[in-house]
C-alpha cells in the first residue's frame, strides 16, 4: 500500500496543534472517588513517558532514513509525540483534584527507558517499526481509548480526540514502512564491535522488558479491559498485516509468522497452554488475547472477523469506536489512499 510521500508531509505539517489550544483553568466535570482519582493520575502520568519512548523511536526512524521527505515526516512524528506527552501529563495535573499523593514514574519504566532508548539505535529500521507499530497498537489505540471511555470527561475526550488524529497518520506510516521495508534493503552496516554491543543491549531488554510492558500496558488493560477485547482486535491486527504478501521480504515476518505458526500447531498449542497459565499463575494477567485470530479460535469467531474485515484497513476499525466519536484507526486506510 504506497503512500505519496509528499502529501504525507503536508498533512503532518497542517495537523500540528498546541497543547495551549485548551483550557487548563477548567474543573473536571466528572467526581472521582479517591481510588479511582489516583488511579487516572497515575495512569495519564505514565503515559506521558510513555509518550517519550515512543517519541524517541520515531527520531532514530528519522535519523535511519536515507530519503529526506521521510526523515522529515518521522521528524514531524516526534513532535507529535512530545506533545502528546505534555498533553496526558497535563491531564494528569488536571485529575489531581485533591492531590491525594505525588505521582511519580514507576521503577520498572525507569530501569527500561535508558536501555530501551539504546537499544533501538541499533536495529534495523523494520524492527524500530514493529516497536513503534505494536506499541502504538496498544497504547494509543486500546489503553488510552479505555481510559478516555472510563472517564468520560469532556476535556479528556477533546485532548484525546487531537491526539488521536495525529495517531492516525502515524498508523498509515507504520502500515506503509511495514511494505516499504519489505521492498527495499535497510539493512544497516554492522562491525564485529556493533554486534556485540547490540546483543548485550538485546539481552538488557530481555531482562528488563517483560517487567515494563506488564507494570504499564497489560495491568491496566486487563483492569480496564476485563472481556480482553481490545488486546483480542491488536493481535488479529499484526496477524492480518504480517500474512500479507507486500511484507513478506520485511525481516520481521518471516520469524513473527514463524512463531505464530509453531503456536498454532499441536505441539505449539500445547506448549502457549502452558506458557500462559504459568505466566497468569505468576503475574496474575491472563494472555489467551494472543489466541485472537489464530486457527485455534472457533470457527465463528473467525467468520464474523473474516467477512467484516476484508483488509487490513478496514480491520484497523474494528471495535466499538471511543466515547468521544473518535478513533486513530478510523482514519488510518482513509489516508493511505488518499495520499
Amino acid at each position: 500500500m504506497s503512500i505519496n510521500p509528499e502529501k504525507m508531509l503536508q498533512k503532518c505539517k497542517d495537523g500540528q496543534w498546541n497543547i495551549n489550544d485548551f483550557d487548563w483553568s477548567k474543573k473536571p466535570e466528572v467526581i472521582l472517588d479517591r481510588e479511582t482519582e489516583m488511579r487516572i493520575c497515575q495512569l495519564y502520568l505514565d503515559m506521558s513517558y510513555i509518550e517519550r519512548i515512543a517519541g524517541n523511536l520515531f527520531l532514530a526512524l528519522s535519523d535511519l532514513m536515507d530519503d529526506p521527505i521521510l526523515k522529515e515526516i518521522y521528524y514531524y512524528c516526534y513532535l507529535d509525540e512530545v506533545r502528546h506527552s505534555e498533553a496526558v501529563a497535563k491531564l494528569a495535573d488536571y485529575f489531581d483534584v485533591h492531590q491525594y499523593k505525588i505521582y511519580t514514574p514507576s521503577f520498572a519504566m525507569l530501569r527500561f527507558i535508558p536501555r530501551f532508548s539504546k537499544a533501538i539505535r541499533s536495529v534495523n529500521p523494520a524492527v524500530a517499526n514493529l516497536f513503534v507499530l505494536t506499541g502504538e497498537l496498544i497504547l494509543d489505540i486500546a489503553l488510552l481509548k479505555k481510559i478516555n471511555e472510563f472517564v468520560e470527561d469532556p476535556m479528556s475526550q477533546a485532548v484525546v480526540k487531537k491526539i488521536n488524529a495525529d495517531e492516525s497518520r502515524h498508523l498509515a506510516m507504520d502500515i506503509f514502512m511495514t511494505e516499504h521495508c519489505s521492498a527495499n534493503n535497510m539493512n544497516k552496516e554492522f562491525t564485529f564491535i556493533d554486534r556485540i554491543k547490540s546483543a548485550f543491549t538485546i539481552g538488557e531488554l530481555v531482562v528488563f522488558g517483560p517487567q515494563f510492558t506488564i507494570d504499564l500496558f497489560f495491568r491496566p488493560m486487563q483492569t480496564l479491559d476485563p472481556t480482553q477485547k481490545e488486546l483480542e482486535s491488536v493481535m488479529r491486527r499484526l496477524r492480518r498485516l504480517y500474512s500479507k504478501e507486500e511484507v513478506s521480504g520485511n525481516p520481521t515476518a518471516k520469524p513473527f509468522n514463524q512463531m505464530l505458526a509453531f503456536f498454532d500447531s499441536d505441539i505449539g498449542d500445547k506448549v502457549g497452554w502452558g506458557l500462559r497459565r504459568v505466566v497468569q499463575g505468576a503475574t496474575g494477567l491472563n494472555f489467551d488475547w494472543t489466541l485472537a485470530g489464530s486457527a485455534r479460535q472457533s470457527g465463528a469467531q473467525n467468520q464474523i472477523v473474516s467477512s467484516s474485515n476484508s483488509t487490513f484497513g478496514s480491520d484497523l476499525a474494528l471495535g466499538s469506536k471511543a466515547s468521544s466519536g473518535f478513533n486513530a484507526t478510523d482514519l488510518a486506510e482513509e489516508i493511505l489512499s488518499g495520499v
